[in-house]
């Protein structure tokens, strides 16, 4: 009888966990069930599709006959009621139970309640699905003034979209600049710049008390200190938490996530969980604040959890990075420890390279333990391996001071970080690499060009 693999989540993990234990077992019985109504699609496109740049069909990555032609069984709309892994079964709000012989979590995160009156009303999105994007822009052309709570990139991403379609934006900031626990004060001054520039107005030490109603409709916000103001739009850019609600009491042990080990195993020796939804606890990856949630990292262990079901042996994909966003055109990365502040132990290196540039190297005891890059994707890998190797702070600064060509090699003199043309997934080009060279995207399987021209580096499709 053929293993069945379960998946809960339609993710980036869940995803390429699918397509990896199809690809190494052509027999097995490969299901994903999500809450979705709509297959795998890039959530980091729902900007873009809200601003017009993308259609519908644009932004869904894979339709449903390709998970046929995969022979990948696609329940959406699906709810999760429990898990019963004692039994190896899943429990639908239905009804339905499903048994299985391995199971992965990749469910993601969710946005936290605010907790505050009024985000019942129509008007009010937590935008965390391509199904809510669709409902904001069909709305949005009767919208003139909308606000955004809290500053996670929910609300950044929805900033960027309404403002480039003439809508006034108001962003509350709780505290006094943005991001203190993942930006040094440098990053958010660099930050609240770039969206005060595009026409957001920035409320800072503000929290809202209620969104306001009137038939039915949000028409504006009331802060905690009383005063109120105008929003026909009101998006709750709130910090996130792992969707794992339907694990809690089934022996499964959870934190802010679902632990795991190295191989992304839980305390359940057929239960896997991957993403977002994972939390590890054998290894320090991201340090006292805990993991952000990246599209990278879920990316990277959506390989890994399939080849720990499969029961191969796969080396953890360390990703320490723990942010990776585009704010206004402009890269922004934090990776690992780069937000804290020098003191005792604890070195801070700042490179300006470029005007519109800024890198934040972390050491703590010489050891290179995060950094913050903005403006510039290209040492982000290269970074990342760095921390996660914790590389001692000599050889950073010797490798990140390869950025002049050999004059004897026409090798590229740098790594650098570029979406793919086809499918915007992030593609490497380490240094060393010939221009010219053919690479193959891994998501779409696109057959890319590397150009450079001495200075700076690009991919193009290659064409037949």
């Amino acid at each position: 009888m053929s293993t069945h693999f379960a998946i809960i989540g339609n993710g980036a993990a869940g995803y390429r966990a699918a397509k990896a234990i199809r690809r190494a077992d052509s027999d097995a019985q490969v299901s994903i069930f999500t809450e979705e109504r709509y297959p795998f699609y890039l959530r980091r496109q729902l900007g873009e599709f809200l601003s017009g740049n993308l259609a519908l069909s644009e932004v869904i990555f894979q339709s449903r006959n390709a998970y046929r032609r995969e022979r990948v069984d696609l329940f959406l709309m699906t709810e999760i009621a429990s898990l019963e892994p004692g039994d190896h079964a899943v429990l639908f709000a239905s009804g339905q139970r499903v048994r299985y012989d391995r199971l992965l979590i990749a469910t993601g995160t969710r946005a936290v309640p605010l907790g505050i009156p009024g985000l019942d009303l129509d008007g009010v999105t937590t935008f965390d699905t391509l199904t809510q994007a669709q409902a904001v822009q069909n709305t949005v052309k009767d919208v003139r003034q909308a606000a955004v709570l809290g500053e996670g990139i929910i609300g950044l991403t929805l900033a960027e979209s309404l403002t480039g379609r003439g809508i006034q934006v108001t962003q509350l900031v709780s505290g006094e600049r943005f991001w203190p626990e993942m930006l040094d004060e440098q990053a958010s001054i660099r930050v609240e710049g770039i969206l005060e520039q595009a026409g957001v107005t920035l409320r800072r030490n503000t929290q809202a008390r209620a969104v306001i109603g009137a038939g039915g409709r949000a028409i504006g916000i009331e802060t905690t200190t009383g005063e109120t103001f105008p929003a026909e739009l009101v998006a709750c850019g709130c910090r996130r938490r792992p969707a794992i609600d339907f694990a809690k009491g089934s022996g499964i042990e959870v934190g802010r996530g679902i632990h795991v080990d190295e191989a992304l195993r839980t305390s359940h020796q057929d239960v896997f969980a991957a993403g977002d939804a994972a939390e590890p606890t054998a290894f320090d990856e991201f340090g006292q604040q805990g993991a952000a949630f990246c599209w990278q990292r879920a990316w990277a262990q959506g390989a890994l959890a399939a080849a720990s079901m499969l029961g191969t042996r796969a080396e953890h994909v360390f990703e320490a990075v723990r942010l990776r966003t585009i704010v206004f055109g402009q890269d922004l990365a934090v990776i690992g420890r780069g937000h804290l502040a020098p003191a005792g132990d604890i070195q801070v290196l700042e490179l300006h390279d470029e005007p519109n540039v800024y890198r934040r190297l972390v050491f703590q005891d010489d050891v290179l333990v995060g950094a913050i890059v903005f403006g510039t994707g290209e040492t982000v890998h290269e970074l990342n391996r760095l921390v996660a190797e914790k590389t001692p702070r000599s050889e950073v600064e010797s490798t990140l001071a390869l950025t002049t060509a050999d004059s004897k090699t026409d090798l590229l003199p740098r790594t650098f970080a570029r979406h793919c043309p086809i499918c915007a997934a992030e593609l490497v080009v380490h240094h060393g690499t010939r221009p010219d060279a053919v690479l193959r995207c891994g998501v779409c399987n696109t057959d890319l060009v590397v150009r450079w021209d001495g200075e700076r580096g690009w991919l193009e499709v290659r064409r037949a």
